[in-house]
């Protein structure tokens, strides 16, 4: 096993500089997209990946394609009309881009619908408030749902007042300490309040800020609770009604929300494979989620990562590269809703995880390049961060491959021991726009999204074209090169 896995790291690197170099890209005349990274960007010593990344960086396809899924497609909740264009739209581009194959497959998923919303603040001052159902949650009827409003920071404050609950609405508003220290309470607050017998439930929404912006999400009843519904408000809405709790003055809201579940449907991963030239049989995967939320378009969550995916495959194609291994590129369905996308391509593929030699995801949006993540043991990191270090041109002051996370997507093969990598990138103002009406394609950088299609196609080149595998895990071991 050592001896393979240190054939593996051998290969990758040499790999770097053993290749000769392929057409030279063409300059792209798009006054969108930046030039090539300036001398001070150390290059690479393999002809043939500098040439890929300089392609990348000059090509203007991802931002096309990005705002032809964001403007035509537009929003792409789970089981929803827009959903069914951005299936649609996801095999055509494939197939477009010259990929060999191109299918879906169908995944269960939750089929649920928005309807009218709105609350107010109807004491002790009228005013709007701005809210967003969450996604899963029942509606509160045709007559709404109007009661005090009691104001709690924690999941222990609500315990410890849990006799003021009863017939209230609960409001969780809770300060920005990261993502995970808000969104427990998007997705289990209504539970929670419910025990306590409130009526409803409202949340800070999980951003970093809101500017007036509410920001949606998954939500999830627990069979020990009733089902009440439940809404985000913006930041300052939120705190605008603490406030007023806090000096006693009984806010009261009126909500109204014609939310609803309808049972399950079927929805569609989209796949598509570049096949190996040598190695077809074994599979490099790089993916985003395809499904949105209904408030923006999609465009940092995930229409990004899809379209990252897309691009880093195609540019291959237009170099005239066709690696050893299967490229194949999936856009999962319902990622919002749980993940039962990916969990769904496990199901399909179990019987050839040994052929998955690496699988990808990007889902942080499209900002500064930052690297890569890996979940996999320390050899195996070790040998694709040195591997991969040449593709820091496109960060080069911030490049980073360590250990760590992958995806929720791609969580389901490499929980069976698939390496998984996730794709990293600044993610300072993620929050800003996540799940809001603001996630829209003017917030893309276009040359942050080119520098990040050529990390994607420079990692999977580096691993598609190695002779070896990067490193092994239970779903196979290393080889040194030629056909399993």
């Amino acid at each position: 096993m050592f001896r393979s896995t240190l054939l593996a790291i051998t290969a990758l690197i040499t790999l770097i500089g053993t290749v000769s170099c392929s057409k030279a890209p063409t300059p792209s005349t798009d006054p969108t997209i930046a030039p090539p990274p300036t001398l001070s960007e150390t290059p690479t010593t393999n002809p043939t990946l500098e040439a890929l990344i300089d392609s990348a960086l000059t090509d203007p396809y991802a931002y096309t394609k990005l705002a032809e899924l964001c403007d035509e497609v537009g929003h792409r909740l789970t089981a929803s009309p827009g959903m069914k264009r951005a299936i649609a739209w996801s095999e055509k581009s494939m197939r477009d881009a010259g990929f060999d194959s191109v299918w879906t497959e169908p995944v269960t998923v939750p089929h649920w619908t928005r309807g009218n919303e709105w609350a107010r603040c109807t004491a002790p001052v009228e005013f709007d408030l701005a809210m967003t159902g969450l996604g899963l949650s029942d509606g509160t009827g045709p007559n709404g749902i109007e009661a005090e409003v009691m104001a709690v920071g924690s999941y222990e404050e609500l315990d410890a007042r849990a006799a003021e609950a009863m017939g209230k609405i609960v409001l969780f508003d809770m300060p920005w300490k990261g993502y995970g220290s808000v969104v427990k309470f998007r997705t289990g607050g209504a539970s929670a309040a419910a025990r306590h017998g409130a009526l409803a439930a409202l949340v800070r929404s999980a951003a970093s800020v809101s500017l007036g912006t509410p920001h949606t999400g998954m939500m999830s009843y627990k069979d020990d609770a009733p089902r009440i519904p439940t809404a985000a408000l913006s930041v300052e809405d939120a705190g605008r009604l603490r406030r007023l709790a806090d000096k006693g003055l009984k806010p009261r809201v009126k909500l109204y929300m014609e939310a609803k579940n309808h049972g399950e449907t079927t929805s569609y991963n989209v796949i598509g494979d570049i096949k190996g030239r040598e190695l077809p049989e074994e599979i490099v995967l790089v993916s985003g989620h395809l499904d949105s939320w209904d408030v923006g378009t999609g465009a940092q969550d995930d229409g990004a990562g899809v379209v990252l995916a897309l691009a880093s495959a195609r540019i291959l194609l237009k170099q005239d590269l066709r690696p050893r291994r299967t490229v194949r590129v999936v856009h999962y369905t319902a990622e919002e809703y749980g993940a039962p996308g990916g969990k769904a391509y496990l199901e399909a593929h179990r019987s050839e995880l040994d052929r998955h030699v690496l699988a990808i995801e990007s889902d942080s949006g499209a900002f500064a390049p930052r690297g890569f993540t890996i979940d996999a043991d320390s050899v195996v990191v070790a040998a694709l961060a040195e591997a991969t270090a040449p593709l820091a041109r496109v960060a080069p002051a911030e490049w980073s491959v360590h250990k760590g996370g992958s995806g929720a997507d791609i969580g389901a093969i490499v929980r069976e021991g698939v390496i998984g990598v996730g794709h990293r990138v600044d993610t300072t103002h993620y929050f800003d726009v996540h799940h809001s009406r603001a996630d829209t394609f003017e917030k893309i950088d276009p040359d942050y999204l080119a520098r990040n299609v050529a990390a994607i196609a420079g990692l999977i080149y580096l691993v598609a074209e190695s002779p070896a595998r990067p490193g092994s895990s239970p779903a196979g071991q290393l080889s040194s090169g030629g056909h399993r």
